[in-house]
């Protein structure tokens, strides 16, 4: 956590991040199969040019051979992505992508007066687009 005890500060960055230390602990305790983190990542769009920790990345890996995963991958640069996938993360979220391909379409499918099927079925193909996109 963030704040200041018994003359000890720990930026609230910082308390944001995944800690590497605590990585193996958690891992045995838990008994988890994947790990999310976070190196910099946030839900939904940047207000800033993101800024990923890559070397907290590679320390977390060297802690856990678990498969990683990234939440809060909308929006990042296909070379942040590549650079995660190097360093074991197997499983980005893009929910903001998807979410905003769906209402592009309903808000299109509503202006061109569809009924709910043709909209529903306009939703899907654009969250497939994306998604197909991403997986590339």
């Amino acid at each position: 956590l963030a704040g200041e005890e018994d003359g000890l500060s720990v930026p609230e960055l910082e308390a944001r991040m995944t800690d590497p230390e605590v990585v193996a602990p958690f891992v045995a305790a838990t008994g988890i199969d994947a790990l999310a983190v976070t190196i910099g990542n946030v839900h939904g769009k940047y207000a800033k040019p993101p800024q990923l920790d890559f070397p907290r990345l590679d320390r977390i890996r060297e802690a856990t051979a678990l498969p990683l995963v990234l939440h809060g991958a909308s929006g990042l640069p296909v070379e942040m992505l590549q650079r995660a996938m190097r360093s074991g993360v197997c499983k980005f979220n893009v929910n903001t992508q998807v979410r905003a391909a769906a209402r592009e379409a309903a808000r299109d499918a509503a202006m061109r007066g569809d009924d709910v099927l043709a909209t529903m079925k306009a939703t899907t193909t654009a969250m497939k687009v994306v998604i197909v996109e991403q997986l590339r």
